[in-house]
């Protein structure tokens, strides 16, 4: 049976959270969460849910992990290792772009300031 999709979202906040608290080394599991990152499939629906019950853009939470992960994959290592670091910026900055166009109106008005700090 498939897992519910909103777990995808605690896999997400927890790579943040790894992240974090390795204090930029590399963990166990570093290249299973690269890979979960780069294939991600979230539904359409969480950016409006993220948004409406905690005051964040999911693509915002998406692109920091990306970014959190190129951090620590070392371009040093292997030429697999410095493509994941290439594509998880480069999905970081998709997801970025995600961010600007959800946060604000088309006459620039900003939809959520709480949010919108955070982006």
């Amino acid at each position: 049976s498939k897992a519910h999709p909103g777990l995808g979202g605690r896999v997400t906040i927890m790579i943040i959270l790894k992240c974090c608290s390795t204090g930029g080394d590399a963990y166990a599991g570093l290249s299973a969460d690269v890979a979960y990152m780069l294939n991600r499939n979230d539904p359409e629906w969480f950016e409006v849910t993220y948004l409406s019950y905690f005051d964040a853009a999911w693509s915002t939470i998406c692109a920091e992990a990306c970014l959190c992960l190129a951090r620590i994959t070392d371009t040093d290592c292997s030429s697999q290792e410095a493509s994941s670091k290439s594509e998880l910026i480069k999905e970081g900055l998709k997801c970025l772009e995600v961010s600007a166009n959800s946060l604000t109106n088309e006459d620039g008005t900003i939809v959520n300031s709480m949010a919108h700090s955070y982006y």
